[in-house]
C-alpha cells in the first residue's frame, strides 16, 4: 500500500488536531485558554520580578515586559511542540504499528493543536500592547511572514524528535534537559546586551533567530535581514534532511516500535 496523498494526510490531521481543541473545551470553562492566563501570569509575575531585582541591568519594565512576553509565546509552542513529539509515539503506537500512517500525520496533528494556543496568545499579546502601552499595532504583513517561517522550522524539529525517540527511547529525557537549558541561554528573560562582551554569542543560537521571527514584528520592530536569511537556510535544510531520514525510517519505524 502506498503511503496517502499529502492533501489527505493534511486534512487528517486538520481534523484530528481540531477534534482534540474541541475535547480540551469539554467539561471546562475556559478549555486551552487557561494556558493563555497562565502565560499572562507567569510574564507578568517574572516581569516585576526580574525588572526589580536586575533592574540596573534591564530596561524599564513597560519595554521589558513585552519584550518578555513575546520570547515566551514563541518559546511556549515551540517547546511544547517538541516535547509533545517526542511522547506521541506512546500515544499512537497501536495505530502507527497496525496502519501505514507516516509518522508526520501525528506530529502535524500536534503542530495543529498548539497552533491555536499560539495564535490566542499573539492576539491577546497585540489587544495588551494596544491598551496598556499605547502603541500602534504592528504590521501584519511580516508577523504573519515571520509566522509562517516560525512554524516549518518548529515542524520539522517536531518530526525529527519524533523519529529520533521512536529509535533511541532515552532520548525524551535528553531532548527534555536540553530545551530547559536552551530557555536560559536564549535571550528570553535576558536581553543580548546582558552579556556584554560575550553578546556576540547569541549570533550563534538558532533558537534565538526563531525567536526574534515572531518578538520583533510584536514588538513593532523590523526582523533583520540576516534573521530571515539563517532562519531560511535553517528551514530549508531541516526539511531537505528530515526527507531523507524519514525516508530511510519508513519502513525500519515499525520495527522500532
Amino acid at each position: 500500500m502506498q503511503n496517502p496523498a499529502l492533501p489527505g494526510m493534511l486534512r487528517f490531521a486538520l481534523y484530528a488536531g481540531l477534534t482534540d481543541i474541541q475535547s480540551s473545551f469539554r467539561r471546562t470553562i475556559l478549555g486551552p485558554l487557561w494556558s493563555t492566563i497562565g502565560l499572562m501570569t507567569l510574564t507578568a509575575s517574572l516581569g516585576v520580578f526580574f525588572g526589580t531585582v536586575l533592574k540596573q541591568q534591564l530596561p524599564e519594565y513597560e519595554v521589558y515586559i513585552p519584550f518578555l512576553a513575546a520570547g515566551l509565546i514563541a518559546w511556549t509552542y515551540l517547546a511544547n511542540c517538541i516535547h509533545q513529539s517526542c511522547s506521541l509515539i506512546w500515544q499512537f503506537l497501536n495505530t502507527l504499528r497496525h496502519n501505514h500512517i507516516p509518522l508526520l500525520v501525528p506530529v502535524l496533528r500536534v503542530m495543529v493543536r498548539n497552533i491555536v494556543s499560539l495564535l490566542v496568545n499573539i492576539a491577546v499579546s497585540l489587544i495588551a500592547i494596544r491598551l496598556f502601552l499605547a502603541t500602534s499595532l504592528p504590521a501584519f504583513g511580516p508577523l504573519a511572514a515571520g509566522l509562517v517561517l516560525f512554524v516549518i522550522n518548529v515542524l520539522w524539529m517536531s518530526y525529527l524528535a519524533a523519529l529520533l525517540c521512536a529509535r533511541f527511547r532515552d532520548l525524551p529525557q535528553l531532548i527534555a534537559w536540553g530545551i530547559h537549558l536552551a530557555f536560559f541561554l536564549t535571550p528570553i528573560l535576558w536581553l543580548e546586551y546582558n552579556l556584554g562582551r560575550f553578546s556576540y554569542l547569541v549570533q550563534f543560537n538558532p533558537f534565538s533567530w526563531l525567536i526574534a521571527l515572531i518578538r520583533q514584528p510584536l514588538l513593532g520592530l523590523p526582523i533583520s535581514p540576516e534573521t530571515w536569511l539563517l532562519t531560511g537556510i535553517l528551514a530549508g535544510l531541516g526539511v531537505l534532511f528530515c526527507g531523507i531520514l524519514g525516508r530511510y525510517a519508513a519502513h525500519r519505524l515499525p520495527y522500532w516500535l
